[in-house]
């Protein structure tokens, strides 16, 4: 199964990071267009969360990165869905831009 990891650095403390990331995960559709069976398992202690879904799995993490936070998602797509892979991760961008501006 390829992976691909994004990071995103923002100038949010990593506890409002993982809020808003955890918000996102929780209620945005259209990542859910991707796997609508899509279930998110999230570790409040460790800022952490892990997805997953009949057609991909993924690992979530936020940390502490200067005066903001680093989130980082690793993406684990089976082979069949390997030519998704830059609409997945493009999508991802964009969401981790816009809840983490």
């Amino acid at each position: 199964m390829p992976k691909f990891t994004i990071d995103h650095v923002s100038s949010s403390n990593p506890q409002e990071a993982y809020s808003k990331i955890k918000e996102f995960l929780s209620n945005d559709q259209d990542i859910r267009r991707f796997d609508p069976k899509l279930q998110c398992t999230f570790n409040d202690g460790g800022m952490s969360a892990k997805m997953n879904g009949a057609q991909f799995k993924a690992d979530m993490s936020v940390a502490a990165s200067g005066n903001g936070s680093k989130v980082s998602v690793t993406v684990d797509l089976p082979l069949m869905l390997t030519p998704f892979k830059g609409k997945v991760q493009e999508t991802l961008q964009k969401k981790l831009a816009k809840y983490l501006a």
